[in-house]
């Protein structure tokens, strides 16, 4: 610690004391009762300048004993935690302590934050693994009786499969990629007005597969209404909630989808006659990582799916609801508040 950085930060001071110094002379030398020579007064100003100074000398040695160190283990790169006196510290000691202890603490819950997401992302990848496995088996099973097909009509089921499970390939990818995206969603989100049926009709259009494959009837009805929101993240969820009722519906089942507004929101109903939920499973199928009965026994499943979803609809100020009664239907309810309320909702 220099000395020149020691009397600017004693500036304050060094001016009281020129100033009491000053004027305490002037009252000796135009003071008539206080008849005292000149040389006194020197004598008396020189007692008082050198004990002043033993001061200010023991003043800046206990000044740079105190914080050489820190500063040192700043400008080294180090914890300075150990450097920091324990006792008799000064108010300036215990500012500087509140603020690192301030610092450690938003620190220390970024790291949490950023450990968890990679907590979230790893989780999702062991599962995705283990369920992509799957969609490649059957294509290997499906290229193996391909080569022992010798009818025509058996190649095209043949390959009615194989697009099947080309598909759940694409799906799955596909759900890695949003995933990876979902810890800079505040980045990557563009809220503007998006008409829902083109997103719907685009979707249906990509899963149409899965409809043939399972003989599944759809009833579209009115969904041609515009609502502000992000279309990425919108078709991702759309898109999750549809192939979630695609794998658990029945074959030659029906799936409804549908729509309607008032004056605060507009909401999209997308509906299924499948297994349904169990009342035990249904608070929360929105939690990360959870499968339930049905991604157990039907198929298997990561569980990050509907999570994500939810996890999105709600930072787009969106609102993901469900409702199910088991072996009967299951229905996803996605509200999109309107303008005059979508910074209200929180």
């Amino acid at each position: 610690m220099s000395k020149i950085t020691y009397l600017k930060n004693s500036i304050s001071k060094i001016v009281y004391f020129i100033c009491i110094f000053s004027v305490v002379n002037l009252v000796l030398i135009s003071s008539k009762p206080i008849n005292l020579a000149k040389n006194d007064v020197i004598y008396m100003d020189f007692l008082i300048f050198f004990i002043s100074l033993i001061f200010a000398i023991y003043d800046y040695k206990k000044w740079d004993y105190k914080y050489r160190d820190i500063v040192k283990a700043i400008k080294n790169g180090k914890s300075v935690d150990e450097y920091m006196p324990n006792s008799n510290t000064s108010f300036e000691i215990n500012i500087i302590k509140d603020i690192l202890r301030a610092k450690n603490s938003e620190i220390e819950n970024k790291v949490d934050k950023i450990k968890s997401l990679l907590d979230e992302v790893n989780d999702y990848i062991t599962k995705w693994i283990h369920e992509i496995k799957i969609p490649i088996a059957v294509c290997e099973l499906i290229a193996d009786r391909i080569e022992e097909a010798s009818e025509i009509e058996s190649i095209n089921n043949i390959s009615q499969e194989l697009r099947v499970e080309i598909e759940r390939i694409k799906f799955l990818i596909n759900q890695v990629l949003y995933t990876s995206r979902s810890s800079s969603y505040s980045e990557d989100l563009q809220i503007r007005e998006v008409n829902i049926e083109k997103i719907i009709r685009d979707i249906l259009k990509r899963n149409s597969i899965f409809f043939i494959s399972k003989n599944i009837e759809l009833e579209l009805q009115n969904v041609s209404f515009n609502v502000m929101t992000d279309e990425k993240w919108t078709r991702y969820i759309i898109d999750q909630i549809i192939n979630n009722a695609c794998k658990y519906v029945k074959p030659s089942g029906k799936i409804t989808i549908y729509a309607d507004e008032d004056e605060k929101m507009v909401r999209l109903f997308i509906r299924d006659n499948g297994i349904g939920i169990s009342q035990k499973d249904i608070k929360r199928i929105f939690d990360k990582g959870f499968t339930g009965e049905n991604g157990r026994k039907v198929s298997k499943s990561t569980g990050m799916g509907l999570y994500l979803s939810k996890k999105m609809a709600n930072k787009m100020n969106h609102n993901l609801l469900v409702k199910s009664e088991e072996g009967v239907y299951t229905e996803f309810i996605l509200c999109f508040y309107k303008l005059s309320d979508y910074f209200k909702v929180t």
